[in-house]
């Protein structure tokens, strides 16, 4: 009995739908990824004993450094008067929906503070919140 060979056949997988696959997860998962965006002034925050996690989306930062310098939504601002120009186009909507978050140094002087958070108040800002670490 004779038996025949066969041919080597050249063997190949496609993967080209396969690369189609991994590119399309990799869009989704970098579309719907979120990112922590921290404020471009480096702030070392005061230690708290009361812990309450802010839970709204819809937050706004106002960072003061120990200098005094502020920032507001990550973009340094020079003097007073631009953090009231800027935070008076807020509508009203925005005034009451808005969680401002001020993130002042531990050794950031309390005046300043102080007259941000009267900036806030002047314009009629409803949810104000301080933001610290906790003490663990």
């Amino acid at each position: 009995m004779e038996l025949r060979r066969r041919g080597n056949k050249d063997f190949s997988i496609d993967i080209s739908s396969l690369v189609d696959v991994l590119f399309t997860l990799l869009i989704f998962f970098s579309l719907t990824s979120t990112f922590v965006k921290e404020s471009g002034l480096k702030v070392d925050l005061p230690k708290a004993s009361s812990d309450t996690p802010l839970v709204s989306a819809e937050k706004f930062e106002i960072a003061i450094s120990s200098d005094g310098r502020i920032a507001l939504g990550g973009k340094e601002i020079s003097s007073l008067d631009e953090v009231k120009d800027f935070l008076s186009k807020f509508d009203t909507d925005m005034r009451l929906k808005y969680v401002m978050v001020i993130k002042a140094d531990v050794t950031t002087p309390h005046g300043r503070v102080t007259e941000v958070l009267d900036i806030l108040k002047s314009l009629k800002f409803e949810n104000i919140a301080v933001a610290t670490r906790s003490k663990e």
